[in-house]
C-alpha cells in the first residue's frame, strides 16, 4: 500500500475528500517528525512509539574504502511496535490460509 492508497482510505472512512485526507495525513506526519528532532517522544496508542536512538561516536569498517573510520555521533529515528499491533499481526501470521492450527 502506498501514499495514494492510503490517503483514498482515510478520505472515505471519514467520509472528506482526497485533498482534506492529504492534508491531513501530511500534517500528522509532519508534526510527528517535528517533534522527534527535537527529541520527543510519540506514542501511538495501540500503534507503537515513535522514538530516537543516540549513538555515540564509535570506531568502525568500511567496506567500501577497505578501512577503519571514525563514525560520529548521532541521533536516528526507532519504532518500537505496541503490544497489540504485535500481538494482532502475530495473529494474522499464525493463521495464513494452509498454516496448521
Amino acid at each position: 500500500m502506498d501514499q495514494a492508497e492510503i490517503i483514498e482510505k482515510i478520505a472515505k472512512e471519514l467520509s472528506i475528500s482526497n485533498a482534506q485526507s492529504q492534508r491531513l495525513l501530511k500534517a500528522t506526519l509532519r508534526e510527528i517528525r517535528d517533534l522527534l528532532r527535537v527529541g520527543h517522544a510519540v506514542t501511538i496508542p495501540h500503534l507503537g512509539t515513535f522514538d530516537t536512538a543516540t549513538y555515540e561516536e564509535h570506531r568502525g569498517y568500511r567496506p567500501a574504502t577497505h578501512d577503519f573510520v571514525i563514525f560520529p555521533k548521532r541521533r536516528v529515528p526507532v519504532f518500537r511496535t505496541g503490544t497489540l499491533l504485535r500481538e494482532e499481526v502475530y495473529d494474522i501470521e499464525s493463521n495464513v490460509a494452509g498454516a496448521p492450527t
